[in-house]
């Protein structure tokens, strides 16, 4: 009956709208506003999927992760948020979900994305150097400071947000930053953990302040500046993880799991990657890049897919977590890149060809300018 009653609400809506149509320009889609990666990068993708003249019909969640962040988005020119929004899209959709009234989610996630080649239509907030040092000195935060991000599922445990899905093999310990939060102290720069704070997690045993949303009080403005002005941010593949990708800011990818070119086109241009390796109990080797490229595994699932598949994921040492950071920061105080460098992604590129996918490597490659933490590659190229 419920199903029954939403295309009935459709067929009319898919009525009125075409009408509509005739004199408005617009669209309407849905943002999953619960989560910062969702809410800040669709809305990046949006914006630019749309001429400037178009009309955007957002349908909202009731809890919204980060507000400074939302109001700042409200205030965009023809874009209009109501959760009433939600249910008139899912009521199209319901009816016809190829009808062009709507912006569907695989509109928002292909499987490869290009977006990143644009600069981000996205209207922010303007901070001066001197503003943003005044805002984080208060919290005594070095004016030179670093995010870092290890991914664990506390944030969705607390939150109840309904992903029932297995994202256990995304995950690594914060302690596994030992050696960077050591390097970046004797560097006289501040560090941050990004993402809210809980009580399971302990930053005490540190030599050095780890400063967390506990010490800023969960300040929403500050969670944003932090992610923005930091001189780059250390994370893995996850929703904060797309805060330095609309800010198109050079970062230092690290545990990334899948390792194939769809995740790879959301990283941010100008990054250092670090991905995961995963060990074959069959065939009793890790697998190279190019076969780590073919698993692509459903992250819609219950169960460990890589398990499923006798595969071990291997977590980033925190060794080569700090190489990799150590080449953001030659990358930043603007050193040219070795030869070696060079020469190794490279053959990180060239292993990762096939006659299929020659544009996406181009694109990663050339335009975006991705490249593969050189120590990494040099330490395992038995997997090129």
């Amino acid at each position: 009956m419920k199903s029954f009653t939403l295309f009935i609400i459709g067929y009319l809506a898919i009525l009125f709208f075409k009408i509509l149509k005739k004199f408005l320009k617009f669209k309407i889609t849905v943002l999953p506003t619960s989560r910062i990666g969702h809410l800040t990068k669709n809305f990046d993708v949006l914006l630019l999927q749309c001429d400037d003249d178009t009309l955007i019909f957002i349908g909202q969640d009731k809890t919204i992760a980060n507000k400074f962040i939302f109001n700042f988005f409200k205030k965009h020119k023809n874009v209009f948020f109501s959760r009433f929004f939600k249910y008139i899209y899912y009521a199209i959709f319901q009816v016809n979900p190829k009808s062009n009234l709507i912006i569907t989610w695989g509109q928002f996630n292909p499987d490869f994305s290009y977006s990143l080649r644009y600069k981000s239509k996205i209207s922010f907030p303007i901070y001066s150097q001197n503003e943003v040092n005044a805002i984080i000195s208060k919290y005594d935060v070095n004016k030179n400071f670093v995010g870092l991000h290890a991914r664990n599922n506390l944030y969705l445990e607390k939150y109840k947000l309904g992903d029932k899905n297995f994202h256990d093999y995304r995950n690594f310990s914060f302690n596994d930053y030992s050696l960077v939060v050591d390097y970046l102290a004797k560097k006289q720069t501040s560090i941050i953990k990004l993402g809210e704070t809980f009580p399971e997690e302990n930053f005490k045993n540190y030599k050095t302040k780890i400063f967390t949303s506990v010490d800023f009080s969960s300040n929403e403005e500050i969670d944003y500046l932090i992610n923005r002005y930091s001189r780059y941010n250390v994370v893995s593949n996850t929703g904060i993880a797309n805060m330095s990708a609309i800010f198109r800011k050079k970062t230092v990818y690290v545990n990334i799991i899948p390792f194939d070119l769809g995740v790879l086109s959301q990283c941010s241009p100008g990054s250092v990657i670090l991905p995961k390796k995963i060990y074959s109990k069959d065939k009793k080797r890790f697998l190279t890049f190019k076969e780590n490229n073919k698993i692509t595994p459903n992250i819609h699932t219950s169960t460990d897919p890589y398990l499923r598949k006798n595969l071990v994921v291997i977590n980033n040492t925190p060794q080569e977590i700090l190489d990799a950071v150590i080449e953001m920061e030659k990358i930043l105080s603007n050193q040219n890149k070795s030869k070696e460098s060079n020469n190794l992604n490279n053959l990180f590129w060239k292993s990762m060809k096939n006659k299929n996918n020659a544009k996406q490597i181009n694109y990663l490659k050339n335009e975006v300018q991705l490249s593969i933490s050189t120590e990494f590659l040099k330490n395992n190229q038995n997997l090129f």
